[in-house]
């Protein structure tokens, strides 16, 4: 059975790199969510480069801070 993930979308307004130098999407709404291109569970290859994580800009990922009440 496949459990389906619920929040709230938020849209990226930009990012940093973490200590281990991971992609962060910094949302809207204050929060952050890691965006990493992890072959083969995880296919983000628009964020290995700038031109790429310029065009998410705006895009929504769904916040699950935001929905627990943080």
């Amino acid at each position: 059975m496949e459990e389906k993930i619920t929040g709230i979308r938020r849209k990226i307004v930009g990012y940093h790199q973490d200590e281990k130098r991971d992609w962060v999407a910094e949302l809207e709404c204050g929060h952050q969510q890691h965006v990493r291109h992890n072959p083969p569970w995880t296919e983000r290859v628009w964020v290995t480069t700038e031109e790429g994580r310029q065009q998410h800009i705006g895009r929504e990922l769904i916040c699950l801070a935001c929905a627990n009440g943080e």
